[in-house]
């Protein structure tokens, strides 16, 4: 039987897509989530959360998606407040100044550290991983930066930290480097398919998981509309959403992965 994370890293991000995550959690049709603390509605939405986490227990993953760029994020510690404001960096940005060797590596740091401690604080937990939006952690001076806040941070118990490769030499490499830390990677795999035909997906299903390593994660961005998202993102990502969700919440999702012997970690 093989194991794979099924997980959202988006929590926080809208009512409707909280309130999805919530939904498939319960109903054990998610094995991991990520929260965003950076949005708006996380100091109203990580209650919801705790108690999903209380009643789910050992069954899932549940932590913290670390934003230092994109949208709808905003800065958490003092010093990104004064770098960037209301606003975080851009992806192009800060890949641009990775390459060239100019990141303020202090100012990311202490946001990292702030967001892990924003994250334990108010859900009264340690995060069971680490994620990194926009797939910055692929960059060895993102990712030195994000291990050193989880060192500093002295959790209990050290935090799995998922991988936004998925095979190849920047892989091997990543996972030394979180050696070096006491941490361990979760490589990806392939994302759910985004379509917005729920029997497409259902079909993609059949063979989705085919070829994967155990323990891989792959993600999904399941949703539910509300007037947050109809304003900040294109419909088309929206009912990808929704036919994520749908397709999720079925029985017949569960008859699939049962018959592939594929199991949810």
């Amino acid at each position: 039987m093989k194991q794979i994370t099924l997980g959202a890293l988006d929590y926080g991000l809208a009512f409707g897509v909280d309130r999805a995550l919530r939904d498939l959690a319960v109903n054990g049709r998610l094995s991991a989530i990520g929260a965003l603390v950076t949005t708006e509605l996380w100091p109203r939405e990580f209650r919801p959360l705790q108690e999903v986490a209380e009643d789910v227990g050992e069954r899932m993953l549940f932590g913290v998606t670390l934003a230092f760029s994109g949208d709808r994020v905003l800065p958490v510690s003092t010093r990104m407040q004064e770098t960037c404001g209301d606003r975080m960096f851009t992806r192009e940005q800060l890949n641009r100044r990775a390459f060239f060797r100019l990141l303020p590596d202090e100012v990311l740091l202490d946001e990292a550290l702030a967001q892990l401690t924003r994250y334990s604080v108010l859900m009264q937990r340690q995060p069971d991983f680490v994620a990194v939006r926009e797939g910055l952690l692929s960059r060895t001076s993102i990712a030195r930066i994000v291990f050193k806040a989880i060192e500093r941070a002295d959790f209990d118990q050290p935090p799995l930290v998922i991988s936004p490769l998925r095979s190849g030499l920047k892989t091997l490499r990543l996972a030394r480097l979180a050696k070096g830390f006491n941490l361990k990677i979760l490589p990806s795999a392939e994302p759910l398919p985004q379509t917005s035909n729920v029997e497409e997906l259902h079909e993609l299903l059949l063979n989705h998981f085919d070829g994967m390593n155990d323990r891989s994660f792959v993600a999904a961005i399941p949703g539910k509309s509300d007037d947050r998202l109809m304003r900040e993102e294109p419909r088309k990502k929206i009912a990808i959403r929704e036919c994520q969700y749908e397709v999720l919440a079925s029985d017949r999702f569960f008859r699939t992965i049962d018959r592939k012997d594929v199991f949810l970690n």
